[in-house]
């Protein structure tokens, strides 16, 4: 903790909590307790396959994979995050985006 005689840091936070490391792009899962903790880790390794050997869990997509993209980009402005998302037209009409 001490570089040259001072003190550098004061807390392990400063070494690589949230404030630290979510700036430079990392994320952590912050909990109230262990128990949520612990509940956040199995839910986590739920998604990771038990050996080298295994595949990872599959779902099925609740999203059909071959279902038709209605909004179409207009040569004028328009909102990107419609291709995305959809929208729905004045007239009530729902288009549907990549997701």
């Amino acid at each position: 903790n001490k570089l040259l005689g001072k003190n550098v840091y004061t807390s392990q936070d400063q070494l690589g909590g949230p404030q630290v490391m979510v700036p430079n792009g990392v994320t952590h899962q912050l909990v109230q307790n262990d128990t949520e903790g612990v509940g956040a880790i199995l839910d986590w390794l739920s998604y990771v396959p038990k050996d080298n050997t295994c595949t990872p869990p599959v779902l099925e997509p609740l999203d059909p994979v071959n279902r038709d993209i209605t909004f179409v980009p207009s040569k004028r402005p328009y909102d990107p995050r419609h291709m995305l998302a959809g929208t729905t037209t004045p007239e009530g009409v729902r288009l549907s985006g990549f997701f």
